[in-house]
């Protein structure tokens, strides 16, 4: 009877130890670290139970995702390690080399079993615990990680009725962007590596928040990683997984799972509150010294527990490709410190620091109850601290004058940074001092413009104005900005540095005003004005004076004819066309030196206002400009409108608030916005016409005379179209993929298509082309969406995985009217795959497998044979090319010897045209070694 007793123990022991549990969650990290082979280091991280079932799995059964068979790995590296709150850390090793590239390859971890009783999954106990990494493998990548989740996944408990908040604190050692979204916990076979059988949904599983019928929130935040379960409702145990996905220059290139377990429970205790800093952006260089705070929420019963505040990320000192280059960031936070506690986070920049992407820094606070309430069970809170480091403005700018010149001097950039050059940049206007956004780049003031650059290493630059000297008595505003690229081969910008001022003073008289009184093709007049020489000394430059006024043809005209002498300001120009020209004016000042008048000084020139007119269906755009040594800009703009034809009288419509001279421009709908000289709104018509002038308002800059300046423009009329016509269809050209061989570049994980077209202007279409629209889809059925505006003739459609798309432009006017569709272009594929007709398998990595050569291109599936000269079948395969390729060994695993084989290949591409869609290739190939 005892014999018969001790089976049935035995029986019931080992039944219970194959579905023994322990498993709390884990995540696959993947770093390349070969930069010749496609040799990956694999690291599963678990977190478990501290029981028998953990110190039993000492190994793990990986899958690389390109069809080999499975590899143990061992645990390592000191593990298993007690991290707290009844948690182990482990982690398991393992190196793989890949064969080829590929667009992905997806690593997996299949382990039995996840814990008995998990509530949004059926029968859990029987259900393996999976995780996966999803990650491509290309050349340009480099030697890249995944991200490194530096928080663990130990913060698994909640309360009934509190928030419960994790967050994983992933870190990328490149600085690629990350995003993160909410998945499904998955199951698999962990005997195999059969795709079909992993990655498969856990049975009837349902995310933590849909068990309870009382309603919950369970998200995640796309950009900070904060999982948050605003209420949970009912003890028990529940799973979750996420997603980490990697970005490189808008291309997904990794998806990193973790899938981890939360514990509900209904305790008397409550978690405590974290206050970190707001999220900074600092210069390289700067000094980050922050204090981070924490309270202990009290109990039901009152009670306040000591706290202890943690922090994370790869701004500390690790041991890992992933930390950041020293100096580190320190975090100095002494453990159960009474409510309220406090911490310091303290972090010297570097220039080597410099990168467009955020450090992202987990604080993490954490009560200390005493074991009586839930056996000393701990709550959190955590919030993630996000620090820009942003490269140095350009510092120490000066400017000094020689002559007419502008001479700029800077000191040495502080940053050795690739491609660096120093861009000068220029605003004629009021020296008001720039400022730079809060963390802003490049040049974001209004009205500057590029004059020059020079390379990093220069801290000088003169500007001559294009040769012609720097404008008397006008404000010149100086600004620097860095360029530089960046980790990634992007450019980037420093900011703007502080402004600087150049002024050229003059004694010489200041144009005032070029103002059309009069608008007629031979009798039309101008009025100039100018003021006296500015701060003359009449005991040197003496009496009598005299004005020589000279005008030049068009706003900025250099061919300049007296046209007039005056002792006056002011001279009214006649005879002139202003209906069809614009002209510039020049007044030189003369005083008697010894009976005799000489030329003291010339003033800038100024030309007078340039009205436009164009035409739609019941409206009139206006557009002005003015070339004047004032400044027109950040004033308001008179815009009159002529009461009927013919009659003289104009009423004003509009005032009109201009910035930059893109923004001198009006559109004229008939209403007419200020009353105050008589409202008079029309209904424009085909039948009529309508005339208009603008009148300009301007004023000068610091150092010279305050005063308001004011210009009238021409007159001009015109009628509304009776039509709306819109532009004609562009004609559109796509530029085909090179279909010859490919033998650069082969890992590229992305494509691009060029589109080019060219307007059509004929008939009745109005030629008058604002901007293009381009418009695509994956075919010619569509549908087609918007890809693109743009005001050039050109449009790269970028990162895409295939060329395969369809393509129309369509033009569209100022009104916003689009033309008919241009015609439509499809771009198919350009298929490739091609076997040589030799390889030797002796391990010197080099022609090691027999597979497609001539970088292969969308290639959808293989299906390959092959034989001995006996015809006995050696390697046979189908499946995606990523796991194609024959090692010399045959089906049983043995070397095969040298000799000739022969193959037989079917392969199908991803393809429009049916005709291409599949090739076959027979023949032989020599093994040699």
């Amino acid at each position: 009877m005892r014999k018969y007793i001790l089976i049935i123990f035995m029986l019931v022991f080992s039944v219970s130890a194959a579905f023994a549990t322990h498993l709390k969650g884990g995540e696959i990290t993947v770093r390349r670290i070969s930069d010749k082979t496609l040799t990956y280091e694999f690291t599963l991280t678990t977190y478990t139970e501290n029981n028998r079932a953990n110190q039993d799995q000492v190994e793990v059964n990986f899958c690389f995702g390109d069809g080999s068979a499975i590899i143990k790995a061992k645990r390592c590296c000191g593990t298993p390690v007690d991290i707290g709150n009844g948690t182990l850390k482990n982690l398991y090793k393992v190196e793989y080399t890949y064969p080829a590239p590929a667009l992905f390859y997806k690593v997996s971890v299949a382990i039995p079993n996840r814990n008995d009783g998990v509530r949004n999954m059926t029968r859990s106990v029987e259900v393996p615990f999976y995780v996966e990494t999803i990650f491509s493998i290309n050349s340009g990548l480099g030697q890249n990680s995944t991200p490194l989740l530096l928080n663990p996944a130990v913060d698994l408990t909640a309360v009934v009725g509190q928030p419960f908040i994790h967050n994983p604190n992933a870190v990328d050692a490149e600085g690629d962007s990350l995003a993160y979204r909410l998945s499904v916990s998955r199951t698999g076979d962990s005997e195999t590596c059969n795709p079909s059988s992993r990655g498969i949904t856990a049975p009837n599983f349902k995310q933590p928040n849909e068990v309870s019928s009382l309603p919950s929130n369970f998200t995640i935040n796309p950009l900070t990683g904060d999982l948050i379960w605003d209420a949970p409702q009912e003890l028990g145990l529940y799973n979750c997984a996420f997603i980490i996905e990697e970005w490189r220059n808008g291309v997904k290139i990794s998806e990193t799972v973790r899938d981890m377990q939360i514990e509900v429970k209904d305790v008397d205790n409550k978690a405590p509150k974290l206050t970190v800093p707001p999220d900074v952006c600092v210069q390289a260089g700067a000094l980050i010294n922050e204090r981070i705070t924490a309270i202990d929420v009290p109990s039901k019963t009152g009670r306040v527990d000591p706290l202890t505040i943690y922090s994370f990320g790869n701004v500390y000192a690790m041991d890992t490709v992933y930390a950041v280059k020293q100096p580190y960031a320190t975090f100095a936070s002494i453990a159960k410190q009474n409510s309220p506690a406090s911490a310091t986070f303290r972090w010297q920049t570097a220039c080597q620091h410099i990168r467009k992407e955020t450090y992202d820094v987990l604080f993490k606070v954490e009560d200390n109850p005493p074991f009586t309430v839930g056996n000393g069970l701990k709550l959190v809170d955590s919030k993630l601290w996000k620090i820009q480091v942003i490269a140095p403005a350009p510092k120490g700018l000066k400017v000094a004058l020689q002559a007419s010149n502008a001479v700029l001097t800077w000191s040495d950039f502080s940053c050795a940074l690739t491609g660096a050059k120093t861009i000068i940049y220029r605003r004629t206007g009021a020296c008001s001092p720039v400022v730079n956004s809060a963390c802003a780049t490049g040049m974001t003031a209004t009205g500057f413009v590029k004059i020059g650059e020079v390379g990093i290493d220069v801290t000088s630059f003169t500007d001559k104005n294009g040769g012609e000297g720097l404008l008397k008595n006008t404000n010149y505003s100086y600004v620097l900005v860095v360029e530089f690229q960046n980790s990634k081969g992007l450019v980037n910008y420093s900011p703007m540095s502080e402004s600087v001022c150049a002024f050229i003073p003059s004694t010489a008289p200041l144009m005032t005003q070029v103002s059309v009184l009069k608008t007629d093709i031979i009798a039309g007049e101008i009025q100039v004005r100018w003021t006296k020489p500015l701060k003359l000394d009449t005991s040197v430059f003496k009496a009598p004076y005299q004005y020589r006024l000279k005008r030049g043809e068009g706003q900025t005209g250099l061919q300049f004819a007296e046209v007039g002498t005056t002792a006056d300001t002011l001279f009214v120009d006649k005879g002139l066309n202003t209906t069809e020209k614009a002209y510039r004016y020049q007044v030189d000042f003369y005083y008697t030196a010894n009976g005799v008048l000489k030329l003291l000084d010339s003033p800038t020139p100024a030309s007078s206002v340039r009205l436009q007119a164009q035409t739609a269906e019941k409206s009139v755009k206006l557009a002005w400009t003015a070339f004047v040594p004032w400044s027109n800009d950040f004033q308001v703009h008179r815009v009159y409108r002529e009461t009927y034809k013919g009659s003289g009288k104009f009423n004003q419509i509009s005032d009109v608030s201009v910035a930059g001279p893109g923004t001198y421009q009006f559109t004229d709908m008939g209403t007419d916005f200020i009353p105050s000289d008589g409202k008079l709104d029309v209904s424009l018509s085909a039948d009529s016409t309508y005339c208009y002038y603008v009148q300009t308002v301007g004023r000068f800059g610091e150092g010279l005379p305050a005063m308001r300046i004011e210009n009238a423009s021409q007159t001009i009329c015109v009628k509304p179209l009776a039509v709306l016509y819109p532009p004609c269809a562009p004609i559109l050209d796509v530029t085909v993929p090179d279909c010859g061989v490919q033998t650069s570049n082969c890992e590229s994980i992305s494509v691009s298509n060029l589109l080019a077209w060219k307007p059509v202007v004929s008939g009745t279409c109005d030629p008058n082309i604002e901007k293009y629209r381009v418009y695509g889809a994956k075919s010619e059925a569509g549908p087609f969406v918007k890809l693109a505006e743009t005001e050039t003739l050109a449009f790269v459609d970028k990162n895409l995985v295939s060329h395969i798309a369809c393509y129309y432009v369509v033009a569209v006017n100022s009104l916003g009217v689009e033309s008919p569709k241009s015609n439509i272009v499809c771009v198919d594929n350009c298929p490739s795959f091609d076997l040589p007709n030799l390889f030797s398998p002796n391990g010197d990595g080099k022609n090691d497998v027999f597979q497609a050569m001539y970088c292969p291109r969308f290639v959808k599936q293989v299906n390959a044979k092959i034989v001995d000269r006996y015809g006995a079948l050696v390697y046979e395969y189908a499946g995606a090319i990523a796991g194609f390729g024959w090692n010399g060994r045959s089906m049983s695993g043995q070397a095969m010897a040298s000799g000739t084989y022969f193959y037989t290949v079917e392969v199908e591409f991803d393809v429009i045209d049916a005709t291409k869609a599949k090739k076959q290739l027979k023949g032989w190939l020599e093994l040699v070694k």
